[in-house]
Order: C-alpha cells, then structure tokens, then sequence
C-alpha cells in the first residue's frame, strides 16, 4: 500500500513545492527495457545558462516554513551574480494581501460546515480550537487550504518559523532590486477552487482524527530530506501519497511548471535572475529542471 502523506505538512511546506549535461541522460532497466532518467543531484541550487542567455540566472528550491533557514555561501555569491528576484508569486505586491484573502473564500457558496457530516465537524472545530484557539465557525466560507495553513505551524519545532521567500524579499531590498512573480496570486488561489473542496476536507478531517503527532513525524521526514537537498526524495513523498497531493500532482505541479517555462525563458533573456520556488517544483519529469533543458538552456546543480 502506498503511503498516506497528509496533504498540509506536505503541500504548504514545499508549495504555495542532477546531471552535469545539457544533453538527456538516460539508464536501462534490464529487467524491463525500459529507459528511465538518471535521478536529478542532490541540490537546491541550480544554474541556468546557454541558449541565448547573457548572463547565467539561478533556481533555487524553497521551502515555505522553516526553522533551519541560513544564507549559504553558493546562494550568496548567486544573489550577487543576478539582478532581480523572481518568486512564483510577487510579494511586494502592495496588493497582495487583498488578493489573498478575496481568494482565500470557497466558490458559489460552498462552507465547510455545508460540506462536511455534522460528526466530521464537530471533531474537526474541536480540534482546531485545541490547536490555534479560534472558533471555525469563524472561517467557514474558506477553503480548506487556507484553514490548514493555521494548522502547519504547530508542526514546526520551533516558537519562530521562517521562511526563505522572506528572506529573499530583504535581500532584494538589500540589493535595491527588484521582485516579480511566475504566476498571479489569482491563479495560485484558484488552483485550490480546481481540486474538490470534499478532498481537501477530507486530510483536514484525517488529520483531526490522528491528531497532529502523525503530521510532525511527516513534517521532520520532509525536512530531513530538505536539509539533504535530496529533491528526489521529496518528489518521492509527493507520487507516493494517496491524499490530494499525490491524486492532483498535474494541477499542484506539473500544470505550473510547464506555464513557468516560457516566463522563465524570458525573464532570463532580459535579466540575470535568481528565482525561487517550492522545492517540489524542481525534480520529476515535469518538473522545472528538466523541463528547461528540454527548452534548450544547460541546467547544472551548484555545489
């Protein structure tokens, strides 16, 4: 049986997340004949250079609430060598926080308590007040994405948790440069509109029923894995699960990823840009790494 992977330790933390050729590696599998892709390196940071580009531009896999973040040497001297920062939302935006929480509400009436079993409910609103003190009956008209992402810090071990996409923001403005998207905010709200909001309730409701221990062991697995730099692994987690992030990988990742192409094409062609993206973004077939060789530039993991 597959393993069960709760969608909010895993989607919000990593979401909204090699080889040293340019040419296609490839291995077979004598036991099937069939050919299959080297594993990506192990790597965050990774170098985007040729097919027409002046300068190179840099990727970087992020993850959206950690309590490990440090500047690395390779990631400081890429910041210097770029001259924008590209995230997949802009964050400096002065309308962001409006677009946000306008997409944060269900569509066409829908609420969390019209949705779910009154059983399902009550054990869901008690456990949320357990865990964050509110009331849901407060937030009933919100997706369950957004319900969930009060829930994903008391994951995390610490009182504090950061994440790299603000730190990338006071670089920015350190630099005095500036900050852009891949995608609106819109989109990125709209996408939880596009998968059920009956399966999003459905890992809230598990997670309740669990309680939050089942979550954390998954939550510092991922971050293991993240402190290895290992985005097969995380890919791994991702396919595997047969909660909502492994039955909507298309619309969480794949779908994005390839509308990012041609958006990081031509950032890339008009400025050196070091951008960053949920690190679920980079590895797999669909993923950003491959998906910009097959564009034509030389993808290369920095060590």
């Amino acid at each position: 049986m597959k393993k069960s992977i709760n969608l909010f330790t895993l989607l919000l933390s990593l979401l909204i997340f090699s080889c040293n050729s340019t040419s296609k590696t490839v291995a077979t599998d004598a036991s099937t004949n069939l050919v299959k892709e080297k594993p990506l390196e192990n790597s965050l940071l990774w170098k985007i250079s040729g097919n027409g580009l002046e300068k190179p531009s840099y990727l970087y896999g992020t993850i959206h609430m950690t309590c490990n973040y440090k500047l690395s040497d390779k990631m400081a001297k890429a910041f210097a060598e770029t001259d924008r920062i590209a995230l997949e939302v802009d964050m400096d935006d002065p309308s962001l926080q409006a677009k946000m929480m306008k997409g944060m509400m269900m569509k066409d009436g829908n609420t969390i308590k019209g949705i779910l079993s009154e059983e399902d409910y009550t054990k869901l609103a008690a456990f949320f007040k357990e865990n964050v003190g509110m009331n849901l009956d407060m937030l009933n008209g919100m997706k369950p994405f957004a319900v969930s992402a009060m829930l994903i810090s008391k994951m995390v071990p610490c009182d504090t948790p950061g994440s790299y996409e603000a730190e990338f923001m006071k670089i920015a403005k350190e630099q005095k440069e500036e900050v852009e998207g891949l995608e609106s905010i819109e989109s990125q709200m709209a996408i939880f509109d596009s998968i059920p909001y009956k399966d999003q309730l459905k890992d809230l409701v598990k997670m309740a029923t669990e309680g939050l221990a089942e979550s954390k062991t998954e939550f510092e697995k991922l971050s293991a894995l993240y402190d290895k730099e290992d985005i097969n692994g995380l890919m791994n987690m991702m396919t595997e699960s047969e909660e909502v992030t492994g039955k909507f990988k298309e619309t969480l990742l794949d779908k994005r990823n390839q509308n990012w192409i041609p958006v990081i094409a031509q950032k890339s062609k008009e400025k050196a840009t070091f951008y960053g993206v949920g690190a679920m973004h980079l590895a797999g077939d669909q993923g950003v790494i491959r998906l910009l060789r097959k564009a034509g530039f030389t993808v290369e993991a920095v060590k």
